[in-house]
């Protein structure tokens, strides 16, 4: 019979901040992947964070370890608050049962009936308890594990883009399991605004981390390459947000862009763009990068992949973010076939070049007032897209913030050293 102290320990070991517990040492391991599956195998009523950045194969590793669990004969349950990244671990998951030629059973509480995957589903909530009987993994949103049926059922519960949830969103759901594994990047945590108890609202990844850009070794595993972003734009990304941890694979410098225009290349750039007044809307700033588009369609830009293979930019290969609705809206009707939206309406899905509009004139003019202008995750959500180039667009005016207290001079500190690279190294204002 299990001991009763030992119920509900993975979430107060979370809350509590205490290292992660497991039966026995780890064994000395090279391999990331091999570290991640025996850490897993090894937790002890507590819980472990694996953190990456984009591209860095956080979806990848989980997946893996997932298997690796079932195959173990542990039940496991995985979660996200959003639907294509939980549907994109059930994906890999069931890749890798038909890969190894497993038979486990895998069930997803959908919505209704009517949906149709290549795995079991269920639409009510009062068949939970038969499929956590019948299935080896259990797969649905947060709110689904915080059912009284899930108490302490699973053995083992992932959830995938942790950074999305609260700490209280997470000691909720983490009831359900003996065990829980956090999937995601504390420098992406966006939590939801939900009234939350004191201390609670933030993520459950900054929690863990404690302030620091990258986990301890004794709290969990970094991922410390990026297969995304190009050399180029990870050494900015990787001093600014990863304490100068994060590597770029170096199969990644062959991609570059090149023709007659003047985005040839890779990496960061700064087009300055003078405007005054402008809040939450700059038309001078739509103007501006409808040109670059059209620059980028034309000028037989090319871009080159990892491989070598030469090929034009479509429609899919750009992405343009702005940090308010309002911009974002006016920059959809100027360019209607592109990706456009703020960081929250669109997937984290990878372009060739992505084009962030700061929009504001000026951190006076900005709504929300510096802490919404220069919000380190947007603007580090936006870059770490890129594979290619990353143009910022903007006034000159918001890079000369007057800053009164020490928070907001590190509020304003990736913008301004943005600025400071692109003029001190090879990539020139343009």
């Amino acid at each position: 019979m299990e001991h009763p102290d030992s119920r509900y320990r993975a979430v107060r070991s979370l809350l509590l901040g205490a290292e992660p517990q497991i039966t026995e040492a780890l064994r000395p391991q090279q391999d990331t992947l091999a570290l991640a599956k025996e850490w897993a195998r090894k937790l002890h009523n507590s819980y472990l964070l694996i953190q990456g950045a984009p591209g860095s194969g956080k979806s990848y590793m989980a997946s893996r370890m997932i298997v690796d669990l079932i195959k173990q004969g542990k039940k496991v349950g995985i979660t996200a608050r959003s639907y294509d990244v939980l549907m994109n671990l059930l994906e890999q998951i069931w890749d890798l049962r038909k890969q190894e030629g497993l038979s486990f059973r895998v069930s997803q509480k959908v919505k209704d009936a009517t949906s149709s995957q290549k795995w079991e589903t269920f639409h009510q909530l009062k068949q939970l308890t038969e499929h956590l009987h019948t299935s080896q993994l259990i797969a649905g949103f947060p709110l689904l594990f915080a059912n009284l049926e899930a108490d302490q059922q699973l053995d083992y519960l992932f959830i995938d883009d942790a950074g999305q949830l609260s700490l209280v969103d997470v000691l909720t759901y983490g009831l359900s399991a003996k065990n829980v594994v956090l999937i995601g990047d504390p420098q992406h945590a966006q939590p939801s605004r939900e009234v939350h108890p004191a201390g609670t609202e933030v993520s459950a990844l900054a929690h863990v981390q404690q302030g620091r850009q990258t986990i301890q070794a004794a709290r969990g595993i970094f991922l410390a390459s990026t297969y995304r972003m190009h050399p180029d734009i990870w050494a900015f990304d990787s001093e600014q947000f990863y304490a100068r941890q994060l590597q770029a694979d170096p199969g990644l410098e062959p991609r570059q862009l090149t023709g007659r225009s003047r985005w040839q290349g890779s990496g960061i750039r700064f087009v300055p763009v003078r405007h005054q007044g402008n809040t939450n809307v700059s038309e001078e700033e739509v103007d501006t990068i409808r040109v670059i588009v059209q620059e980028l369609m034309g000028f037989g830009v090319r871009q080159s992949d990892s491989s070598g293979k030469v090929s034009g930019i479509g429609f899919r290969d750009i992405q343009i973010i702005a940090p308010y609705s309002e911009q974002a809206r006016l920059l959809k009707q100027a360019l209607q076939r592109f990706f456009v939206g703020t960081v929250d309406d669109i997937p984290d899905e990878e372009a060739a070049v992505v084009i962030y509009s700061m929009t504001s004139s000026s951190p006076e003019d900005a709504p929300g007032g510096m802490e919404f202008l220069y919000n380190a995750n947007r603007f580090h959500l936006a870059l770490s897209r890129a594979k290619i180039l990353f143009i910022l667009v903007g006034s000159p005016a918001a890079f000369e913030p007057r800053c009164k207290s020490p928070a907001q001079l590190k509020l304003v500190n990736p913008f301004c050293r943005f600025l400071e690279v692109v003029e001190e190294g090879s990539f020139k204002r343009v």
